[in-house]
């Protein structure tokens, strides 16, 4: 599968928690530490990506056309929920980023035939 699609893979899934849609699937949502736990650490047949590394990561995100936002959280409730549980048990300083792509939509997989590698 190429980037996007795993991308878009991971997103879908349940297993994961720490990306997530919002903006009614227009916008993906990271919670960096977490996703470098959950996600980029993995190995074997658990491996998502080639690279264990969050700047390898993010420079792939660019590399396929992904902007990185400013988001107001009182706009998701995906969002909402989120920091509603990090206040139930904090994490240190989870940092959130908020990244979109006009061709990667929770709701429009066929658009990603058009996320292609600059």
């Amino acid at each position: 599968l190429t980037f996007p699609k795993k991308l878009w893979k991971i997103v879908h899934s349940h297993q994961f928690q720490s990306i997530w849609w919002i903006d009614d699937g227009i916008c993906v949502a990271i919670d960096e530490e977490a996703f470098q736990k959950e996600v980029l650490a993995q190995r074997g047949p658990y491996r998502v990506f080639e690279s264990n590394s969050m700047k390898h990561f993010l420079h792939q995100l660019h590399l396929y056309g992904f902007i990185k936002v400013q988001y107001d959280s009182k706009t998701s409730d995906s969002l909402d929920k989120f920091l509603a549980e990090e206040a139930e048990a904090p994490s240190v300083h989870s940092k959130l980023l908020f990244y979109y792509n006009p061709n990667f939509k929770r709701d429009d997989p066929h658009l990603l035939e058009r996320c292609k590698q600059r």
